[in-house]
């Protein structure tokens, strides 16, 4: 038997030589999918013979698929062309270079990433004349975009195969707004022969399915098709699959239902589940024997998913020793261990009056596990959004403890965090690198020529680049910019900063309510135009990154003796940390980041309503993701989990309760180490109760043109449904006009 076979399990082995016809296997989390998966891969070149070349294997993820590369060399050797292990859209980029020509696209055409359709977006603003009032770059490309896109066959044949000419004219003939800006953005994208990661797949697919030559020809070259977390798989690039595999009908999948977390990219965990529907003849194979986790973690994992209502039915098998047999680290509050006996392999939670205090105990609990002999590159920290990164930097960076940000970056050092702190230098020092990076931001018409002319009035008079620029300000060189707004602003708010320092003074005793750094900091951000700037950005990251550091700004101005200098100063340790790749270090990410990974030691943090899960959440399929996800994320750890939370204000200004996750694992499943007060624990119980009954009430919607019976309105047919809003509006036959209800209206529907 070949090396790459011995140490498979009787399952496992039995998936790999299940080559020929459809295939579905169920892999839960830490069942050896990618051993599995690379282990087939070789059974098919080295056992059968097949070559590299007649063998799709396409994953989620670049990172997944050079994962796999490097395990098949390491197998078989290094001689091989593994250019068809590769993900989806890598895939076609691939076949559009061979066959793009058939649409009138060259071979050297361009992938189009998110800043570029920014980019795009803000010159068909700026063409159109609209403002912030109008339309945002990230809700256009969400609900524009994204939208209209979704109609693959539609917008491929009346748009992108139009000649320029008639495409232009179909500016005016649009029939609304976002239909002009998608033909705008068409047009744009044929100008520099652009093609956007929707376009990558939606035209792979259309070749495939209207050019019969090229579909034979891929057909005869993919012998066999391998798709790897096939639950995160699009019904589009499942269409992909189908069609390639069409000829010699070998397709294989692969993946877990339950952690599909990639809805809002069209995938949907229905096309896992009705695999046999499609194909009749299909075998499907369970995984469920977990290697990675200690059964304590699995026990609650297993716990919070059956909440689902849509999910295969499996039950993750340990394979690995309880964690109360092995060593543990203590995990402990401010006032000890509290004496918790063998129980300790159960996950933790730790429940913190505050964010910074949740911080602190995280960094405390990693000194503890790293003086028990383990090492920092054991442990990952997990949360929901980015911008919850800040005040566990910030605790590890007093704690000197090192951190890597993982598919991030650390948050001082976010494109926006650097803008607004160099916002604020310009209050004091106004140094060349804040006035350089501020200064057109958002555009003034300032760009290189004038900055040329500021550097040499600087030089000639010895002077700052800001300084140059108020004295040149009646220059015509700087007539039709919007320099004057520039220097009004930070001139604006030194004089209120000079003020306040003045009253502040005299406060006695001091004014809590009245934050001079948090007053500074919006009174900078709205003068300049920066926050509104990035409003017509629409990206809701970045927002709620601006939304943290306010946090931080405020809890910083909470001491009357920090001042804007200072405050600049203490935030310089967190951007100019040692930037040199180390390999031991704690590890930062989100989620969705985290899907394949797995550490000795996993905390994930963040845990309240409307954080996670998400305060997005519209719909229960949608909570049913939000499910999913935690249970990716717990999921993860392999000895050691720790889930936290703490009370306070969240960033959408609503009081924060723990998530309905950390209840859902099971009350006997964690160990509570710190747990909120009886009236906290009740309020969240009934926060959770009255969100899972509105969700209840979306399950089962009546769809546009049903029919249905109101006690006083009598009969009405539904004519709209807005979910986000929570009403239906309905026309009533006795009414003259349309009246719109709440969803949780008493309707009974007519059959």
């Amino acid at each position: 038997m070949p090396d790459f076979l011995e140490n498979l399990t009787e399952d496992q082995l039995t998936t790999v030589q299940q080559t020929e016809g459809p295939v579905r296997v169920i892999a839960g989390a830490g069942t050896g999918k990618t051993r599995t998966l690379t282990s087939r891969y070789c059974y098919l070149v080295d056992t059968l013979g097949i070559a590299p070349k007649n063998i799709l294997c396409v994953t989620f993820t670049n990172r997944a698929a050079n994962e796999m590369k490097f395990r098949i060399r390491k197998m078989l050797g290094d001689d091989l062309d593994l250019g068809f292990v590769c993900t989806i859209h890598a895939f076609c980029v691939q076949l559009l270079k061979e066959d793009a020509h058939v649409l009138g696209f060259p071979k050297n055409f361009i992938v189009l990433d998110t800043e570029d359709e920014k980019n795009m977006l803000q010159k068909i603003f700026e063409d159109m004349h609209l403002t912030l009032r109008d339309v945002t770059i990230q809700r256009t490309i969400d609900e524009v975009l994204e939208t209209m896109k979704m109609r693959a066959d539609s917008y491929i044949q009346e748009f992108y195969l139009l000649d320029n000419e008639k495409l232009i004219e179909s500016f005016s003939h649009a029939s609304s707004r976002e239909e002009e800006i998608f033909l705008r953005y068409i047009y744009e994208q044929k100008k520099c022969f652009g093609l956007d990661f929707n376009d990558l797949i939606n035209f792979a697919g259309y070749i495939l399915d209207h050019y019969p030559d090229v579909r034979d020809k891929w057909q005869n070259r993919c012998e066999y098709v391998m798709v790897d977390e096939f639950q995160d798989v699009s019904a589009k690039q499942y269409g992909i699959a189908k069609s390639l595999s069409g000829l010699h009908r070998n397709l294989f999948i692969v993946g877990d239902p339950d952690q599909t977390i990639y809805t809002w990219r069209g995938s949907h965990m229905k096309l896992f589940l009705d695999f046999d529907k499609e194909y009749k003849d299909a075998k499907t194979i369970v995984l469920n024997r977990n290697y990675r986790s200690v059964p304590e973690i699995l026990t609650a994992s297993d716990e919070l998913i059956a909440h689902n209502k849509l999910k295969y039915p499996k039950t993750l098998v340990a394979h690995r020793r309880p964690a109360s047999e092995l060593a543990v680290p203590i995990w402990f509050t401010d006032e000890g261990s509290k004496n918790i006996p063998e129980r300790y392999g159960r996950p933790v939670w730790y429940h913190a009056p505050n964010p910074k205090d949740e911080a602190e105990w995280v960094a405390k609990m990693i000194q503890a596990y790293i003086t028990s002999g383990g090492r920092l590159s054991d442990i990952g920290i997990l949360y929901r959004a980015h911008y919850l990164s800040r005040a566990i930097e910030e605790a590890f960076v007093k704690a000197k403890i090192p951190y890597t940000i993982y598919s991030g970056i650390a948050f001082y050092g976010r494109r926006e965090i650097k803008d607004i702190v160099c916002y604020l230098r310009m209050l004091t020092q106004a140094d060349d690198v804040a006035f350089r990076r501020t200064v057109n931001l958002p555009a003034r018409k300032i760009g290189k020529k004038k900055l040329e002319y500021l550097a040499n009035v600087a030089e000639k008079n010895h002077i700052s680049l800001y300084d140059a620029l108020k004295v040149s300000l009646e220059d015509t060189e700087f007539r039709g910019t919007g320099a004057k707004r520039y220097v009004n602003a930070i001139e604006t708010v030194r004089e209120r900063m000079e003020k306040q320092r003045k009253v502040i003074s005299f406060a006695m005793p001091f004014d809590k309510d009245h934050n001079f750094l948090a007053d500074i900091l919006q009174q900078i951000m709205d003068l300049s135009g920066y926050e509104e700037y990035l409003r017509v950005q629409g990206d809701q990251e970045r927002l709620d990154n601006i939304a943290e550091f306010k946090r931080s700004v405020a809890a910083a101005g909470e001491d009357p003796d920090m001042t804007l200098s200072e405050f600049l100063n203490e935030i310089a340790l967190f951007t100019n940390l040692d930037k040199e790749e180390q390999q031991d270090t704690v590890k930062l990410m989100t989620v969705h980041t985290a899907k394949g990974m797995e550490y000795p030691m996993v905390f994930i943090i963040g845990l309240s309503e409307g954080i996670f899960p998400s305060r997005k959440v519209v719909m229960p399929e949608e909570m049913d993701e939000e499910r999913r996800l935690m249970y990716v994320a717990m999921t993860r750890a392999k000895t050691y989990l720790a889930l936290t939370d703490s009370e306070g204000i969240a960033n959408d200004n609503l009081f924060k309760y723990p998530s309905r996750f950390i209840a859902e694992c099971g009350e006997e499943n964690i160990i509570s180490l710190n747990p909120p007060d009886k009236e906290l624990t009740e309020k969240a119980k009934q926060f959770a109760a009255i969100d899972e009954e509105r969700l209840s009430k979306l399950s089962d919607l009546y769809a546009v043109g049903t029919r249905v019976l109101h006690e006083v309105f009598r009969e009405g047919t539904v004519t709209a449904v807005d979910v986000k809003g929570g009403f239906y509006t309905i026309q009533f036959d006795n009414l003259p006009t349309q009246r719109n209800l709440r969803i949780a209206a008493k309707l009974e529907r007519i059959e």
